[in-house]
């Protein structure tokens, strides 16, 4: 299949390594502003580069858009004379809705949104999708086997849940990662071996994520699990409810997702 990538930030280079690793050959051409980027790119993955988006969809059957949400509204308006219906555009840009797309590249335009997340550079992602009316099935089809690769997939029925799946699995990897950046700090503050303390918190998260996924066991009946009464954990819950530890958690994904609403109600005053 001939792919083209628009982009060359994270999300493109998890898409990148995701369809070198498959077994099938497909022809691949990546476009970016950054020419240093570009040259970097090519060695590396021995693919076609070009600073000229155009030329991507040109030689494309299916195109992932990579950009930034600000900058999607210019792409399409500089591709949009050289796409086609039998294309599929793929973006991965938050906040971004198909019907923006679409009246950029045309109603007629195979469109569909996805939320990656950052797992997916090390192949354990999650991709959210939804697909316009206008993909076939097995347009569908072509493009969840070609990112098979980078993590399982999640088909979203309406869109507006993009917002939600935005907060919780698209921004949620930086919010873990402030939890284990406090707990390296309790950790240093100890003066603790640094590989000890990095192999205790990793390995807690994932042991915790794994019991969670292949038992089904609730969060509270485990939280029930670890404490006893009068125990070291119940001291350190005390506080987080102190603290009103779920409240700010909720508080942080609402206003994430309100945030992804918003960049969409922006994108489409500046559209009008």
């Amino acid at each position: 299949m001939r792919i083209g990538l628009i982009g060359s930030g994270n999300m493109a280079g998890a898409i990148l390594d995701g369809l070198l690793s498959d077994k099938k050959k497909h022809q691949i051409i990546c476009s970016d502003i950054d020419k240093k980027k570009l040259t970097k790119i090519k060695k590396d993955k021995k693919i076609l580069v070009t600073t000229d988006n155009t030329k991507v969809v040109e030689e494309s059957e299916l195109i992932f858009i990579c950009v930034k949400p600000d900058a999607v509204k210019e792409v399409m308006a500089c591709i949009s004379e050289k796409s086609t219906p039998t294309q599929i555009f793929v973006s991965v840009a938050a906040g971004v809705k198909i019907n923006f797309i679409e009246d950029l590249l045309g109603g007629d335009k195979k469109i569909i949104r996805t939320m990656p997340n950052l797992g997916c550079l090390v192949s354990e992602g999650v991709i959210a999708y939804k697909a316009n009316p206008n993909c076939l099935k097995q347009d569908v089809k072509s493009f969840l086997a070609l990112i098979s690769k980078m993590g399982e997939t999640l088909e979203i029925k309406k869109e507006s849940d993009f917002d939600y799946v935005t907060a919780i699995s698209g921004s949620g990897p930086a919010f873990l990662a402030e939890y284990i950046s406090s707990q390296l700090k309790f950790a240093k503050s100890k003066k603790m071996n640094t590989r000890d303390s990095r192999l205790l918190i990793y390995k807690t998260i994932l042991g915790t994520v794994k019991y969670f996924d292949k038992t089904n066991t609730s969060p509270a009946d485990f939280i029930k699990m670890v404490s006893s009464r009068g125990g070291t954990t119940i001291e350190g819950l005390k506080v987080l409810k102190n603290k009103k530890f779920n409240n700010t958690i909720i508080k942080c994904l609402d206003s994430t997702s309100r945030k992804s609403a918003k960049i969409a109600k922006i994108l489409g005053e500046k559209k009008k």
